[in-house]
This record gives structure tokens, sequence and C-alpha cells, in this order.
């Protein structure tokens, strides 16, 4: 019989998207789920979910973690996984972008992990547990006017490596995600953050706007439902030998071979990519 705590994850970020499609599919193959949100109306909903206890979780406020763990520990289920799932998405040209942005993007997706980790950390290493760090494409392949969110998870992805070289021989694995696109509310975000108005003098606007809202035009239609990576999550947590990452997309051959591509030949492709979506964009509002 598997102890008590090996069923038992908390998930950050759980009110919508990825975070929410974890949440029902980890509670509905035998685990109990902490689900972590920040909305009252969705800690209201993911309450409603057999097998979960909802909790307030702003990763960016040092004591919600701390009551997180003190409601965890008094509950006496103890912990085998934690899924790093919370994260925002700030875009923009970089050169046009202020600091308090860049911050605001590393305190969620990268501070955020890290205290969530560190505090969390005790219970993981009592129950040889799992921690699964929610990266993306993103992660490996940095994109034009994404600046901001591509460097936080290049950050979590060598936070990642070194923390499971420090942990993985006192027995807690730490496995990564990278979702390519999936189809959740980020894609509105991403819409609505690519304003002209935002960047009223700056020189990259016209090529921000046009591979902007192509990438948004062409990530919808790739995406996968948040299913997908719930799935990748699960096996993450439950195989014996992990995968030290998972990548879910429906071109991963893309990605992979992006991966072993010189630099030089991949800054050729996006360059003319973006030619390209200037092209089409100005066709576009011809007609």
């Amino acid at each position: 019989m598997m102890p008590k705590h090996s069923s038992v994850v908390l998930v950050s970020g759980a009110s919508s998207g990825i975070g929410r499609a974890t949440v029902e599919y980890l509670a509905s193959h035998g685990f109990h789920v902490f689900a972590g949100a920040r909305d009252r109306r969705a800690l209201e909903e993911l309450s409603r979910i057999p097998n979960t206890t909802a909790l307030r979780l702003d990763v960016t406020r040092p004591e919600e973690i701390r009551a997180a763990r003190k409601m965890i520990e008094d509950k006496g289920m103890g912990l085998f996984g934690l899924v790093n799932n919370a994260g925002i998405v700030e875009v923009g040209p970089l050169m046009d972008l202020e600091s308090a942005s860049l911050r605001a993007q590393f305190e969620v997706n990268f501070f955020g992990i890290h205290e969530l980790t560190k505090t969390f950390f005790p219970l993981l290493l009592q129950s040889q547990g799992r921690v699964v760090m929610i990266s993306s494409d993103s992660g490996f392949f940095a994109t034009p006017f994404a600046g901001p969110y591509c460097a936080s998870k290049f950050a979590l992805e060598g936070y990642s490596d070194s923390l499971r070289r420090e942990i993985t021989h006192h027995g807690v694995k730490v496995i990564l995600i990278e979702p390519g696109p999936v189809a959740t509310a980020i894609w509105g975000k991403a819409e609505k953050s690519i304003d002209p108005d935002k960047f009223p003098h700056s020189i990259f606007i016209k090529e921000a706007k046009a591979l902007g809202e192509y990438s948004i035009a062409q990530g919808q239609r790739d995406a996968l439902p948040p299913s997908a990576v719930a799935e990748a999550i699960y096996w993450a947590l439950t195989s014996a030998k992990p995968r030290l990452r998972y990548l879910v997309a429906k071109k991963s051959w893309e990605y992979r071979l992006i991966k072993i591509l010189p630099a030089y030949f991949v800054d050729r492709l996006v360059r003319k990519k973006i030619q390209q979506t200037i092209r089409i964009a100005k066709k576009m509002a011809a007609e």
C-alpha cells in the first residue's frame, strides 16, 4: 500500500488554464490536490472539485506561502508533489519596456517559484517527492518582443537544472514541463499587451505588432488543450523514472530541431518570419 502522502500534491496558479486542468486531472486520478489561487471566485469553484482543497495563494506574498504550508501540515497528509504553475506574461520591445515590467515578470515567474519551492522543500524531502516546474517552449526558444517572459522561463530552466543537481541525491526529483501553444486565456492577455498606444514612439512597433498578431493566430491554431499538459504532469508525478523534461506540443520535431540548430541560423529564420509577417500585414491592410 502506498503511503498517504504519496498522493498529495500542491498546484499553484490553479484558477484557470493549465493549473485548473491539472487540478481536475490529478483529482480524478487518485490524488488529493491542494489548489492554490488568488481569485475568490476561482477558489469557490476549485473547492467544489472532489478530492480538492482550495487555498488562497499568491506566490509573491511570502505570508500566504507560509500560511499554505501550515494549512497542509495541519491536515496531516504530508506532501508528495509541488507543481509550480503560477505565471504571468509581459511582452513588448525590450528597448521600450521599463525595468518595472521585467521585475513584475520575475517576481511571479521566478522569485515566487523559488519562495514556494524553498518553503515546501522540507515536506518534499520527508516524502522523497517531486517538484514539477511548468516552463515553456519560451524556455529554450527566445522569440522577439516576448523578452521578459522568455527571460523568466530561461531563468527557470537554469534554476531547475541547478536545483535538480543539488537535491536529486537526497531523493527529491525535479522535472520540467515545456508546453508549446496551449488553449488558455494567455493568448487574449498577450493580444491586449501588444498595443501600439503603449509604445507611441517605438521604432519596433510595426514589427512587434505584426509578429505578435501572427504568433497569436498561429498559437491559437496549433494550441493543445490544457488537459494535454495536465496528463504530462501526471506522468511526471507517477512514473518510476520520469524524464527530466517533457515537451508538450503538436509540432515537437520543430522544437527539437531548434534546440540543435546554430543560433545564427535560428536568427536568420526568425528575421525572415518577421519580414514575412510585415508583408502579410501590409497586404491585409490594403485589402
